[in-house]
């Protein structure tokens, strides 16, 4: 399980971001706590990983490392993905919400 301070870190590098660029937007002026964080020597509280969170649109799960799911969304698209592989009508309906998904988000 990746730990807070992993996932902080890869959601940073993911977004192509620096630990100054990601202080600002979230109103951290506390350098070293920021970067107690990052280490893993501390954990913020609860408020300050929901802020995490949203930012990143993630679920305060995923910052914690309790799921792989980064959102609900994506979990929601892990569901339709399985059932479409089923052949029944409930797969079939799950391939067409698939594919307007993809049509409307992914263009």
């Amino acid at each position: 399980m990746e730990s807070f301070s992993e996932r902080l870190i890869h959601l940073r590098h993911s977004n192509n971001l620096t630990r100054q660029q990601v202080r600002e937007s979230l109103n951290i002026n506390n350098v070293s706590t920021y970067n107690r964080w990052e280490n893993g020597s501390r954990t913020p509280d609860n408020e300050t990983i929901v802020r995490f969170a949203n930012f990143f649109k993630v679920s305060p799960m995923y910052m914690l490392g309790f799921s792989h799911l980064m959102n609900g969304e994506e979990f929601l698209l892990d569901v339709l993905e399985n059932i479409e592989s089923e052949d029944s009508t409930e797969g079939l309906k799950a391939k067409y919400a698939l594919e307007e998904y993809r049509k409307e988000f992914t263009m």
